[in-house]
């Protein structure tokens, strides 16, 4: 009697999974839009308005990597990808949030813009890459510019100019952060997630979101990152004609003093280039 040894690929236990759904572990209500990626890997997704993701997103993982699933406002759930299979539902447990009152006055705090206002330049940051087989693979693909702030200040608004593209249902989450001993985006100053969506007739130019309500403080930081991460998209290309590209261009111009950063997915390591984005923020800063 002859015996067989059955290998299955790691990836192949995903096929046999059931479509994961992430959850508010207190109301069992769906996370919308979360974040899935795997830790220090360009791996990951976006879960969906319902909070499913697709367990394929993550097959190039190894076993014993490990997945993060993360959202504003909730501590991040941790399990190896090995495990994943087991877990039709992921639930995210709120953090505890206070948002005290501020009232800003004209006499004590100074408005200003800190960014890039230029709509042109000699270069462009193209959310989508060649390598793209299909907008499927953008989600969880974030770029930002990091920002010489007042300590004390508040985030007012932001904007960001899109050039040409060629998607709709357009959506991103702002993502506000401190920074690390390397120049990396770190710790949010969010209490709440902030996203963006873009109207599928609205022009080439500067698109804003207001975050007054959201008391967004950099407390004793001097130095932020601002950045935008790919929620949401479908391609209003024709995929039968070769020579069109896709495209969501944020112009941008070479500089020896600016900085943007940029990552695949949600957990990947950040990239730091000399270049300096059409992203701004205007601010209300203590005088003195």
């Amino acid at each position: 009697m002859v015996a067989y040894l059955l290998f299955f690929p790691f990836s192949s236990l995903f096929l046999q999974a059931p479509t994961p759904s992430i959850t508010n572990a207190a109301t069992h209500a769906a996370v919308p839009y979360a974040s899935v990626g795997v830790k220090g890997k360009p791996i990951g997704t976006v879960a969906d308005a319902q909070g499913h993701f697709d367990p394929q997103h993550l097959a190039a993982a190894a076993p014993s990597d490990t997945v993060v699933f993360s959202c504003v406002g909730y501590q991040p759930f941790k399990l190896l990808a090995a495990d994943l299979p087991r877990h039709s539902a992921i639930k995210l447990t709120p953090q505890a949030q206070t948002l005290g009152e501020v009232h800003v006055r004209a006499n004590s705090w100074k408005r200003h813009r800190l960014g890039r206002d230029g709509s042109w330049g000699f270069t462009y940051y193209n959310f989508h890459l060649a390598t793209d087989k299909s907008p499927a693979n953008i989600p969880g693909r974030e770029v930002g510019t990091i920002l010489h702030i007042k300590p004390g200040s508040y985030l007012e608004d932001a904007h960001v100019y899109f050039g040409s593209r060629n998607y709709k249902n357009l959506r991103f989450r702002l993502n506000v952060r401190t920074l690390d001993a390397d120049d990396h985006p770190a710790t949010s100053l969010l209490t709440q997630d902030v996203q963006m969506t873009i109207p599928d007739d609205a022009p080439a130019g500067w698109q804003h979101i207001d975050l007054k309500p959201y008391q967004v403080c950099v407390g004793d930081n001097k130095r932020i990152a601002v950045t935008l991460e790919w929620l949401d998209g479908l391609e209003t290309r024709d995929r039968a004609d070769k020579n069109q590209w896709n495209v969501l261009l944020i112009p941008a111009a070479l500089s020896a003093t600016h900085r943007m950063v940029f990552r695949e997915k949600s957990e990947d390591q950040w990239q730091v280039q000399p270049i300096n984005l059409s992203l701004y923020v205007t601010v209300a800063s203590p005088r003195g």
